[in-house]
């Protein structure tokens, strides 16, 4: 890959795309339906035409918390390459690279003041985060089904790093008192991402 190109002409192949899923309810794509469809941000992802129609969780939300998590994931999907410099720099895989096995980084986020004045990929800010154990995650995020999400990432995590790279991280995050998990494919090359690109100037990026 040319290092003179910048992030937004890179699209990483999340796993969803390499194993013909959804990325949500992990439903395989059919042969003789309809495609599913990339996200249009990040274009690292795909998901069925049936996930938000069936997702009982949402359905069942009030229109105001619905409203809310569609903006959350607004955000967050805007910031996929920031979002994976901070996980290279915050669990310091340039130089400990195994600690993509081992550990989780959790960002707690809240929404702007004048966030109804904000675009979606600006009405956010992280004000707070720590990294943990995969264990330590899954006793966190054990009561909501978060093992089970933990143990398929995991699957994911090992075929990404057969294909090469550092494999895939979930990445915790809270907002509005609800948790949302990304999975984060990590290139190869962090070394030289963490050098390059600072954690604290990454985080700033929230705000442009």
């Amino acid at each position: 890959m040319d290092p003179e190109r910048s992030d937004k002409e890179v699209h990483w192949k999340g796993q969803s795309r390499v194993q013909k899923l959804c990325h949500w309810c992990g439903k395989l794509q059919e042969s003789g339906m309809p495609h599913f469809q990339a996200c249009s941000r990040c274009k690292e992802v795909i998901y069925c035409v049936s996930y938000y129609l069936s997702c009982d969780i949402l359905r069942g939300c009030e229109l105001d918390v619905f409203q809310q998590v569609a903006t959350f994931k607004k955000w967050h999907s805007s910031h996929s390459s920031v979002l994976r410099h901070a996980i290279i720099c915050a669990l310091d895989l340039g130089n400990t690279p195994s600690n993509a096995d081992t550990k989780i980084l959790f960002f707690q986020v809240e929404l702007k003041p004048d966030h109804a004045q904000l675009q979606s990929g600006q009405k956010y800010h992280p004000v707070d985060g720590f990294d943990m154990t995969r264990d330590e995650a899954r006793d966190m995020l054990g009561p909501s089904g978060g093992t089970e999400i933990l143990k398929s990432n995991l699957v994911n995590h090992d075929h990404m790093k057969k294909k090469g790279g550092l494999g895939v991280t979930p990445l915790i995050l809270e907002a509005h008192g609800l948790v949302d998990i990304v999975n984060i494919p990590l290139p190869r090359g962090s070394k030289e991402s963490a050098s390059i690109h600072g954690l604290g100037p990454k985080l700033g990026m929230f705000n442009h």
